[in-house]
Order: structure tokens, then C-alpha cells, then sequence
């Protein structure tokens, strides 16, 4: 029992945190909470957030084959996320504008904040291990391409590509942390301890900025939109599913267990929470993201402990 409700606690603690700002902002009690939070998260509290989580890591004790499979599975299977929800939203008829943002949410998911307690927990500290390589690739991802072109699209221009639009505090930070990672450096504990506080403020933060445009927003839009379902069926169903059932067909031997086991929970984890805060940055819809964000978290309460009790009988 206390197990489950460990597991749960994730969730519960993101979803206190949107009541707070969806309070807030519906009670008048702070009007215009998400107004210039956006731009705190995204070129302060974000980039140190990014830095600190990175270079605190130590992935040196990962056998090479487990690293190798776990960051490349990543790698692929994001990839095609993002090609199968980009069309689908063309197939579903989403806005022009969301199109984008739409991709991202039914691509890239909460793979850090959710999944490492989470994952911790089932798994001890080998499957968190194998659970920030996965994010390695989900992040090295999103702060190269999925930045890339959203700062493409918020100009307007045409498809000329453009080197400063991959210059930005977000992908700064992240060159940054992967140097450092790489090479072993830490940051002195005078400065570490300060720069992680700060850091830390990122997941209220942004939970609090989705509370407030779920605020302003109808929930029975979002409940009732059918992109946002896709959204979820495909992220928190079908890939993980999909993936399960290919691993099995290859046979692959027991000692990839554990990292087949990570990897399917990590491509469930629902859309990742900053996300609403970069479409609001860079003049997408934030208002979607925030409802994607706000469906699929609720539904990965009922999916992610399915999905490991399947894990537990395929990979056992």
C-alpha cells in the first residue's frame, strides 16, 4: 500500500501544484499569475534547471550495451513520435498554429520530474540510471530540433534555415551541461547549492503557469477535444504497447530486461510539464499545450501502473 501511494505521489504533488495556480488565477487572488512567467522560467530558473540536473549525473556504471540500447531506443522511437503525431495533427485537422506544439506533446513526455521518483522507486537506483539516459536523448533532443523550430515558426519567416535560432538560453544551457557531464566537472557546493534552489523552482513554476491558463480556459474544451485524446492514446497506450510487443518478438536476452522494462515506462510518461511554457515563449497555443499537459497527467495515473504490472509479467 505504501508502495502505490509512493508511486502516485508524482502525480498527486504536479496536480497540487495546478490547483495552485488554477486557484489563484480563477479566484483573482493573484490575476495575471502566468503573466512574465513564462519569461522566468524559460531564460533563468530552466537553463540552471538543465545545468544542474545534467552535471549532477554519474552514468559511468551503466554497462555499455545497456547505455547504448536505453539512449538510441530513445532516440529512434522520439523520432518517430514526432513524425506520426505531426501527420496525425494534419490528419485530425489541427490548427495550423498547434500543429507543432501538437507534435511535441504526443512526443516528448515527462521523462525527469514524473519518471525518476517513479521509476526510482519500482526500480532502485539502476532504473533511474538507465531513466536519465533516456532523458539524455529526450532533452538533447528537444533543446536541439524541437527549439530549433519553434523559434523558427515564432518569426515568421520563410524555410531558410537559421543558425540563431538554435541560439538560446534553453539550448545554451544544455551545451553546457552535456560538457559537463562529459567531462566530470562539478560545481563547487558555495555555488551548487544556490544554483539547485533556483533551479528547483522550475517544476512549480511551470505547474502553477499551466494552473493558470487551465484557468482561463473551459476544462470541458479540453476534455472534450479530440487531438488532445490522440494525444494520449498514442503516448500513454500505443507506443509503449508497440514497443513492448516488438522487444518480445526479437527475444532479446534477460540481462535487457531492466532496460526494456525503463524504456517502455519512460515513452508513457505524459507530456512533458514545460512544454505549455515554451509554446507561451516562443507564440504557439500555450493554452493547448497546458490542456494536453494537465488530460494526459491525469490519465497517466491509471496507465504508468498498468503498464508496469505488464512490464513486470513480459520482462520477468
Amino acid at each position: 500500500m505504501n508502495e502505490w501511494f509512493a508511486a502516485y505521489s508524482p502525480i498527486l504533488f504536479l496536480a497540487m501544484l495546478i490547483a495552485v495556480g488554477y486557484i489563484s488565477e480563477k479566484s483573482k487572488y493573484v490575476p495575471n499569475i502566468s503573466s512574465g512567467i513564462s519569461l522566468l522560467i524559460t531564460k533563468i530558473t530552466l537553463p540552471v534547471l538543465v545545468i544542474i540536473s545534467l552535471s549532477d549525473q554519474d552514468i559511468r556504471s551503466i554497462p555499455i550495451s545497456n547505455l547504448f540500447l536505453v539512449a538510441s531506443v530513445a532516440a529512434l522511437i522520439i523520432s518517430l513520435l514526432l513524425i506520426v503525431n505531426y501527420y496525425l495533427g494534419k490528419i485530425l485537422k489541427v490548427p495550423k498554429e498547434r500543429q507543432l506544439i501538437h507534435s511535441y506533446l504526443g512526443s516528448f513526455g515527462n521523462v525527469i520530474y514524473l519518471a525518476y521518483p517513479f521509476i526510482s522507486l519500482l526500480f532502485g537506483q539502476e532504473g533511474l540510471l538507465l531513466a536519465i539516459v533516456f532523458s539524455i536523448s529526450n532533452e538533447m533532443i528537444l533543446w536541439s530540433f524541437g527549439i530549433y523550430h519553434l523559434n523558427k515558426n515564432s518569426q515568421d519567416n520563410n524555410t531558410k534555415w537559421r543558425i540563431r535560432y538554435l541560439v538560446n538560453p534553453n539550448t545554451i544551457s544544455f551545451l553546457i551541461g552535456i560538457l559537463m557531464l562529459s567531462f566530470g566537472i562539478r560545481f563547487p557546493a558555495i555555488i551548487h547549492a544556490p544554483l539547485e534552489r533556483l533551479g528547483s523552482t522550475t517544476i512549480p513554476l511551470s505547474m502553477m503557469f499551466i494552473g493558470s491558463l487551465l484557468a482561463k480556459t473551459k476544462l470541458r474544451e479540453a476534455i472534450g477535444c479530440y487531438a488532445i485524446w490522440s494525444i494520449c492514446l498514442i503516448k500513454l497506450i500505443m507506443a509503449p504497447l508497440l514497443f513492448i510487443g516488438c522487444a518480445t518478438a526479437l527475444s532479446l536476452p534477460d540481462a535487457f530486461n531492466l532496460p526494456l522494462s525503463v524504456i517502455a515506462l519512460q515513452i508513457a510518461m505524459p507530456s512533458q510539464a514545460n512544454l505549455s511554457v515554451l509554446a507561451d515563449r516562443y507564440h504557439s497555443d500555450s493554452v493547448y499545450a497546458a490542456q494536453a499537459i494537465f488530460v494526459s497527467t491525469l490519465l497517466s495515473a491509471v496507465t504508468l501502473p498498468l503498464l508496469y504490472l505488464l512490464c513486470l509479467q513480459v520482462f520477468s
